[in-house]
């Protein structure tokens, strides 16, 4: 830990001892002794809500399209949602073992403390479920003459559906004001004032059968738990999908 981050540990300490101390003497003290701290080391308020934020990657999304599909971009938002974090797509550099360059999705979340890296684990784990689901459906269609392209259609419109689903087990967590306006000013200093690029959605294509492709995934996803933990937050290690427990 590097010598700014211990002092602004110290300063977090005190400025809870103060608001959380029931002796009012004891409280000031403690909030004098972290502004002077503040002070000495030229610390501000923002600077230190600032320090709070963390960002966690996904680099195993199920598509590496240009046009993020749907259903990929809602699941995102969905996990976000829950966590009361935020995010985006972006690219990264790969090498194969053997030894091909290719450009992948990344994902990034970025929030307060440790909520990211929850909504990594639970986007993980929900992606992971969704393409188990995807393929028990579409084994279905597996001795019928069907088209690709049709194929194709019905497992998106499976998949919309089954985010859809999922989202109806989750409760929605959503920041503060006060920390929007900080997690903006990050998410400003992240990319050096740069605006990030608006980001291309595909959609479902219509199809024969993409109704009922819809719904059932709905109802599959409908059927996924995320059991939260006793402070109300979903915990990672207590995550089960279709009644299996993932660690």
């Amino acid at each position: 830990m590097s010598e700014q981050a211990k002092v602004i540990e110290r300063i977090r300490r005190l400025m809870a001892l103060g608001t959380r101390n029931s002796n009012p003497h004891e409280a000031a003290r403690a909030v004098m002794l972290a502004q002077r701290l503040m002070q000495r080391h030229g610390l501000t308020t923002e600077m230190l809500s600032l320090n709070e934020i963390s960002e966690s990657v996904c680099q195993s999304l199920s598509s590496n399209a240009d046009k993020v599909p749907a259903w990929l971009s809602s699941l995102a938002t969905v996990v976000c949602m829950a966590t009361g974090s935020r995010c985006w797509f972006g690219w990264y550099a790969h090498t194969s073992i053997q030894g091909v360059n290719s450009v992948r999705r990344s994902l990034h979340f970025y929030g307060f403390n440790e909520r990211p890296e929850v909504a990594n684990y639970i986007f993980t784990v929900l992606q992971r479920q969704l393409k188990v689901a995807t393929d028990a459906h579409m084994a279905g269609y597996r001795r019928r003459r069907i088209l690709i392209g049709t194929l194709r259609r019905r497992a998106d419109q499976f998949r919309e559906g089954w985010v859809a689903g999922v989202w109806q087990v989750l409760q929605s967590f959503a920041p503060t004001e006060d920390e929007n306006v900080v997690l903006k000013r990050w998410l400003c200093q992240r990319h050096a004032g740069e605006a990030l690029a608006g980001l291309n959605v595909r959609n479902a294509g219509r199809c024969r059968g993409d109704r009922l492709a819809r719904v059932k995934g709905f109802l599959a996803g409908r059927e996924t738990e995320l059991h939260q933990g006793l402070d109300g937050t979903l915990a990672p290690r207590q995550i089960t999908a279709e009644g299996n427990a993932h660690d």
